[in-house]
């Protein structure tokens, strides 16, 4: 759908104001609110052209942007949300782009609101018969909107790392809101090299320095150079092997997390997907490995995979290791292990948002139990499958990340060399790597929680 809105004076200080704080380049990390008549917003988000006065009172399509209702403040008032909000490099008189319009449009057109789909069609043709250049911005913003369509094996992996990368996030319990805006691949992506790493299409947000009004402890800094040492040893283990790493680095709640997207091999050749998570004070390690469901169905059948058997072995092999490294005066876990496996469809839409892909964790053991379960020989002949309608039980996305933000499933006392020599293995065996290493003075559960609270 597509919208227009025309702003007053003030409401356009007000978008100039939040440009200069946040410069034009990379994604814009603000958004706008605003009130307009209910009557003319009565569905879902739009492309909207954001009609601004000029000095002389001119309306001009100055901005281009996202609009969303979010709730009825009065009986006849809709409070939107206007995001994405992207400046035009050469304005537009909105009299001009309407005059385009056909008599058959112009007889649908809203002053101000959402248009009629034929009406919104031609607006946005009307526009770039204008201004060529609003071609591109609008495509980011259908991506931005709709998503970015999976068409090619290279592009799942870029979904897979996205998904680490957004895990990895939750696990550490930071609210990131960068790690869901990001710039789509601009060329097409091919099985046959390695994918595009999810971390260099983040978006380059910097933040405020300390005493300009915001508390430092809450800042969020990108590819942040005042890294601590275990951060830089950490990234040094990758980077001998590799070369290149996509890395960024947040800071909150007096915590650091680096998160690092590995990934040299290309897909064809790729022989999987891991996710390593480290919590240096907790001295705690998770791996995840991930496993797609077949696309039609919605079922993984183990016995068709001639990776797991080599893969389980590696899984208990760290396991056991891990096992010989613990005390009895070491933190209680529900689980112990360091080995999960996450079995979740290939996704077919990236989406602009921290929305998860859906996935089914297990427990390296809880899986291997599982393979003798006879509830999951339900396939033709009796073959063994793993899917949401067999499965009797499993960890979701919110179940396994809050257990591994409070510490109660994990390893406890694994030093670094664990972590090091299953970066070297992961990298080694071309794998889809995503790392994460969370340093700093651990808050209690309690306080925790409080800072959630604020921050939503």
């Amino acid at each position: 759908m597509v919208a227009i809105i025309r702003c007053t004076k003030s409401e356009t200080a007000h978008l100039e104001w939040q440009e200069g704080l946040f410069p034009a380049s990379g994604r814009h990390e603000w958004t706008w609110t605003a009130t307009r008549p209910r009557e003319f917003w009565t569905k879902g988000s739009h492309i909207t052209l954001i009609a601004t006065p000029d000095r002389y009172g001119l309306l001009r399509v100055t901005r281009l942007g996202h609009t969303k209702r979010l709730r009825q403040v009065a009986d006849l008032e809709q409070k939107l949300e206007i995001s994405h909000v992207t400046l035009l490099s050469d304005p537009v008189a909105l009299k001009e782009v309407i005059a385009l319009l056909t008599t058959r449009h112009h007889r649908h057109l809203v002053e101000e609101g959402q248009q009629t789909e034929a009406t919104g069609k031609a607006l946005l043709a009307a526009l770039v018969e204008l201004r060529p250049e609003a071609d591109q911005v609008i495509g980011r913003l259908r991506t931005a909107l709709d998503g970015y369509t999976v068409r090619s094996k290279a592009g799942e992996a870029l979904a897979t790392q996205r998904d680490a990368v957004l895990g990895i996030g939750r696990m550490a319990g930071m609210s990131i809101p960068q790690l869901a805006r990001w710039d789509p691949p601009a060329e097409e992506l091919y099985d046959d090299r390695p994918p595009p790493a999810y971390l260099d299409l983040l978006s380059q947000t910097e933040t405020n320095p300390a005493g300009e009004g915001r508390d430092p402890q809450h800042d969020i800094a990108i590819e942040d150079h005042h890294i601590g040492r275990d951060a830089e040893v950490f990234l040094s283990w990758i980077g001998e092997l590799t070369g290149h790493v996509a890395w960024r680095h947040f800071r909150q709640d007096g915590q650091s997390l680096l998160i690092a997207n590995v990934n040299r091999t290309a897909v064809e050749g790729n022989s999987g997907a891991d996710l390593l998570y480290y919590h240096q004070s907790r001295r705690s390690l998770i791996l995840v490995q991930y496993k797609k469901l077949e696309r039609v169905g919605g079922y993984y059948y183990p016995d068709s995979d001639r990776k797991l058997a080599d893969e389980l072995k590696r899984m208990k092999d760290v396991d056991a290791f891990a096992a010989r490294l613990r005390r009895p005066t070491d933190d209680h876990r529900l689980s112990p292990d360091p080995s999960w496996i996450k079995l979740c469809p290939p996704e077919g839409l990236i989406p602009q948002s921290n929305v998860m892909v859906p996935g089914m964790y297990f427990s390296r053991q809880h899986f291997q139990r599982l393979r003798d379960d006879p509830r999951l020989r339900d396939g033709r002949g009796g073959a063994l499958r793993f899917g949401y309608s067999n499965v009797p039980s499993y960890l979701d996305n919110t179940m396994f990340t809050r257990l591994v933000e409070t510490g109660l499933i994990g390893t406890a006392g694994v030093s670094t060399e664990l972590v090091r020599q299953q970066i070297t293995r992961s990298v080694r065996e071309g794998r889809l790597l995503t790392g994460g290493l969370l340093a700093g003075k651990e808050q209690p559960q309690s306080a925790r929680n409080s800072a959630r609270r604020r921050r939503r």
